[in-house]
């Protein structure tokens, strides 16, 4: 049995990025294969907006969230 098998939700989470058209779904594909945990809480988006890897060339062009200013929570 295969040690390093991912699970088939992070691999068709990344395959279904990686087919969308244009430069922005392949950065985030390749952010999500990089750092999404489908057990850890938080979906890819949300953990890739809290990452920490400065190091990483596609730091400043990952997927981030905005919020909305003028909303109260």
């Amino acid at each position: 049995m295969e040690q390093n098998k991912r699970p088939r939700i992070l691999l068709e989470t990344i395959d279904n990025l990686a087919r969308k058209p244009g430069l922005r779904s392949k950065i985030d594909a390749k952010c999500c294969e990089c750092i999404y945990d489908p057990y850890q809480e938080g979906t890819w988006r949300i953990q890739v907006d809290n990452c920490t890897s400065m190091t990483c060339p596609l730091f400043s062009k990952r997927a981030k969230t905005f919020k909305k200013k003028g909303v109260n929570s």
